[in-house]
């Protein structure tokens, strides 16, 4: 089976100015607040009117904070690629076996960006994502590597069993992305992949407010998984059953 290779970088500047000002002046789910927990002098840039001024404020941080900090930054980068290499080639087999689809062997290199950014944004359109430089944790480094390179995969499936659908549903605020962003801490709590991250994989606060027949979503979406999976009817039935049930309750992801 052809096998991708994960590469530790660094994010590109512009991206990382791009993001950082999106989570903070247009994200509904305020994540922003987590940036300012890492970053408090980042809350300086609310004084400024302009789009054209905050972006420039945060250029000025980022390569001051860049600058500053580099050899954390290279230490990060260093001890992320030694823990992850060692369970690169299984994880990859295993995600594959989940999913039921082969890795695509035009897809080489998946790219890990190191970023002062603690939110770990994924990008379809070139297989990257960006992984804050200091996690204390190490096996949660490892969690959002596998939770973002499942991403990947994940929506290989998706095309392949929509292959009519508009890439934009992908994306927030679509159920699609909603789905994706559910399924993928199920995948990494699936026993096979337990035995590599060492951790349960967590849900996003907004979805586990949402109820599903007196369950919270991942609850619900968890137990469809295991019920699926048990009656060996595959990973692909799970994802149709989920769609449909997510199809069903569309007016509670509006959030």
């Amino acid at each position: 089976m052809n096998l991708p290779k994960i590469k530790f970088t660094d994010i590109p500047l512009s991206k990382e100015i791009d993001w950082v000002h999106g989570f903070l002046f247009k994200d509904e789910w305020g994540w922003g607040k987590y940036i300012i927990k890492k970053h408090p002098e980042i809350k300086k840039v609310f004084s400024f009117k302009t789009e054209n001024e905050q972006v420039k404020f945060l250029k000025e941080y980022i390569v001051e904070f860049r600058k500053n900090n580099q050899e954390a930054i290279e230490k990060g980068k260093d001890k992320y690629q030694k823990e992850w290499r060692k369970i690169e080639k299984e994880y990859f087999e295993i995600l594959s076996e989940i999913i039921e689809i082969d890795w695509p062997k035009n897809r080489k290199i998946i790219k890990a960006m190191a970023s002062i950014n603690p939110i770990c944004p994924r990008f379809l359109n070139d297989w990257s994502f960006s992984i804050f430089y200091n996690y204390k944790n190490i096996n949660y480094a490892m969690e959002v590597i596998m939770h973002e390179i499942c991403h990947f995969l994940y929506f290989e499936k998706w095309k392949q069993l929509y292959p009519k659908m508009d890439y934009k549903k992908f994306e927030s605020p679509h159920i699609e992305w909603h789905l994706s962003e559910l399924a993928a801490p199920i995948i990494l709590n699936d026993s096979r992949i337990q035995k590599l991250l060492r951790q349960r994989a967590v849900f996003y606060r907004e979805h586990e407010k949402i109820k599903i027949n007196n369950k919270s979503a991942p609850k619900y979406f968890s137990d469809l998984y295991k019920k699926t999976i048990e009656k060996e009817n595959g990973f692909e039935v799970f994802l149709k059953e989920s769609y449909q049930a997510m199809q069903d309750r569309e007016k509670l992801f509006r959030i």
